[in-house]
């Protein structure tokens, strides 16, 4: 959350917390209970969205960087050994596709680097008798396999998480807003109708109910007065 829905937010839990705790007021006012219930379900939802908002991305990259430096170590030594085997057998095109350094791969894209382990794994399972006698055994052939298989599953997490962050953020904003217009549109008018008969009651909620700058203690003049006509926004 930004600092704007977090005062907001901060607002709206001391709001539900002041009212809470002087149920007995207007629990026997049925359309208020009502409209409580919608307003504790909004914020019983705000939280958790903004946890999974505010999940940093880093890890999903620091995870794609790991897959990806384990591929690369065992993609270049699977090249090595079928480099000799290009050269014994004079065979150009197997040379062209195992002919890099570590450099190299470091510079492929991530999409270039998947193609080129799948094609080398295709070209060592079909010399896996040759390559043995490199020293080359299944067990270092189901590890090539395995480091592409671990990057193509973490190679479109940072993205993912980016866009997941997205949703989160336009959620968290429907929610907010949402409890908002409960707050305004129903539980304010209905505190109005207290001014009578408890006014202290009012004076407590009025005073709940104003935004406080969680980065200094004056008031935010962005919220109208509730036992004013015009009800406060938000």
């Amino acid at each position: 959350m930004n600092r704007t829905q977090t005062n907001r937010v901060t607002m709206y839990k001391t709001v539900d917390e002041y009212l809470v705790g002087r149920n007995s007021v207007w629990s026997t006012m049925a359309p208020f209970a009502a409209a409580m219930l919608q307003y504790r379900d909004k914020l019983a939802a705000i939280d958790p969205v903004a946890q999974r908002q505010e999940t940093p991305v880093t890890g999903a990259g620091a995870d794609k960087a790991e897959a990806r430096d384990a591929l690369e170590d065992v993609l270049f030594l699977t090249c090595q050994a079928l480099g000799v085997l290009a050269h014994t057998n004079n065979d150009h095109e197997l040379r062209a596709l195992v002919d890099v350094r570590p450099t190299t791969l470091d510079r492929l894209g991530e999409e270039e680097l998947a193609n080129r382990a799948a094609n080398v794994i295709a070209k060592a399972d079909a010399q896996k008798t040759q390559l043995a006698t490199l020293q080359v055994t299944q067990a270092n052939l189901d590890e090539l396999a395995e480091a592409l298989s671990d990057f193509q599953a973490v190679k479109a997490k940072p993205r993912s998480a980016v866009v997941e962050r997205a949703v989160q953020t336009g959620s968290l904003s429907g929610l907010i807003r949402e409890a908002g217009n409960t707050l305004r549109d129903q539980i304010d008018p209905m505190v109005n109708l207290f001014r009578r008969t408890n006014p202290e009651f009012v004076a407590g909620y009025r005073s709940a109910r104003v935004i406080v700058d969680r980065r200094g203690s004056r008031p935010q003049p962005v919220e109208a007065n509730p036992t004013t006509p015009t009800p406060p926004s938000g």
